[in-house]
């Protein structure tokens, strides 16, 4: 009974036809497949969302995306998990620094270390990385990567909030940042390091041959099969001897069957 309540919650079919049809729609003019997120969860949110936004049903909001391209990056953009920090969980980021790096930049031999962020947000995970690169004696080449457009202008504009920064070093900071009128902006060192683009987990083609893959935060809110079919694309990103890096709540169970084997508490290596 338990198994068939949690596969109730994790299939779009058992809110009703108006929510598939939202959901499909949605798919169709923007990839973004919910049928690989968690149901119970997204459903609610969707809820609240048509609510406070006045639509009497899942079906007229429906249509209103499809014909306002307002309303439907406006529904993007509630739908897409915005929250990023510079070196969130910082007892993690010393893991990487300290044992992780050092390792990737010896075998690269002077070569540029390859990294992925995988759901970027507005850039800070990725510009943490180049910062940890460069501060290990690495010569990183990191791309970050988002499905949320409005996300991906903020990344490449890398203007942040004083409060965006509290994570970063006093040192950092005076490093790597410039100081505005609008905040802090990274510095070309870091610029130079790091690009973005727009993708989708769940259905683009995922990057080769690299280094470190890095993605934090976001497997917690797919299905069990989203959520292999992410982690198996994020382990078949890797080279022999690469290294994911996943979120505090996201350990992998069975890093064996992706090809993994841990070498830390959040870190898997390619075997």
């Amino acid at each position: 009974m338990a198994r068939e309540l949690i596969d109730d919650w994790d299939d779009i079919h058992a809110y009703g036809a108006d929510y598939v049809h939202l959901c499909m729609r949605l798919k169709r003019l923007t990839g973004i497949d919910l049928s690989s997120y968690k149901s119970r969860q997204m459903h609610r949110r969707l809820q609240n969302y048509r609510s406070r936004q006045g639509f009497p049903d899942f079906y007229t909001l429906s249509i209103a995306i499809q014909r306002d391209g307002r309303q439907l990056d406006a529904l993007v953009d509630f739908l897409t998990i915005n929250v990023s920090e510079f070196f969130r969980n910082p007892e993690h980021w010393k893991v990487l620094s300290e044992s992780i790096l050092p390792g990737l930049i010896a075998y690269r031999n002077g070569r540029k270390v390859r990294i992925w962020s995988a759901g970027s947000s507005g850039g800070q995970e990725a510009y943490s990385l180049a910062i940890a690169a460069l501060e290990a004696g690495g010569t990183p080449e990191i791309l970050g990567t988002d499905i949320d457009e409005p996300s991906l202008a903020k990344a490449k504009a890398g203007v942040y909030s004083a409060d965006e920064v509290k994570g970063v070093s006093r040192v950092y900071l005076a490093r790597y940042f410039e100081r505005r009128d609008e905040g802090y902006r990274v510095r070309e060192v870091l610029r130079w390091a790091v690009s973005f683009r727009r993708g989708n987990l769940l259905v683009d083609e995922y990057p080769r041959d690299l280094d470190l893959t890095v993605c934090r935060n976001v497997l917690i809110y797919f299905t069990e099969q989203g959520k292999q079919r992410v982690l198996t694309g994020l382990a078949g990103s890797l080279r022999r001897g690469g290294v994911l890096f996943t979120g505090a709540t996201e350990a992998v169970f069975n890093p064996s069957s992706y090809g993994l084997s841990q070498i830390h508490p959040f870190f898997y290596q390619r075997q």
